[in-house]
């Protein structure tokens, strides 16, 4: 008897560190993303049953207006203690969002406005450290307009 006790004893604590030891990362870019943009969201999320029931519903438009991001949803230790001490049955995430800087904004350009911009080196500049692939498109539309 008193060695089923003990194997009770050992399946328990088997099953808490199997629990608290389950830490995990998942990594979702969206747009370009922003791995290393400012953290705009920290926070836990609530699921429940080991992480069967609940769902998390991120509006990024709002979050990232420039629709740059990086999500990350992790159980850290402290999710873990928590799913552990509860036995499961509360087992909250930790999530992250990340954003690259910029903003969005509704303006109105005449063509020679848009002629204007193409034409300034600013530009160009701009576009070759923060959007390198679409330089060859700046650059294309740059020879056209000197050939006019």
């Amino acid at each position: 008897m008193r060695a089923m006790q003990t194997g009770g004893r050992g399946v328990a604590v088997f099953l808490l560190a199997a629990t608290l030891g389950g830490c995990y990362e998942h990594t979702v870019t969206v747009g370009a993303g922003a791995p290393r943009g400012p953290v705009v969201e920290d926070h836990w999320e609530n699921f429940w049953i080991g992480g069967l029931i609940g769902h998390t519903r991120i509006d990024i438009a709002r979050a990232c207006p420039s629709g740059d991001a990086t999500i990350v949803a992790k159980q850290t230790f402290l999710n873990g203690l928590v799913a552990g001490l509860t036995g499961g049955i509360y087992t909250p995430t930790t999530l992250q969002i990340r954003c690259r800087g910029g903003r969005r904004a509704a303006i109105e350009l005449t063509a020679d406005d848009v002629v204007l911009i193409v034409r300034d080196d600013r530009f160009r500049d701009w576009v070759e450290r923060e959007l390198p692939e679409r330089l060859d498109a700046v650059d294309s539309a740059r020879a056209r307009l000197a050939d006019r």
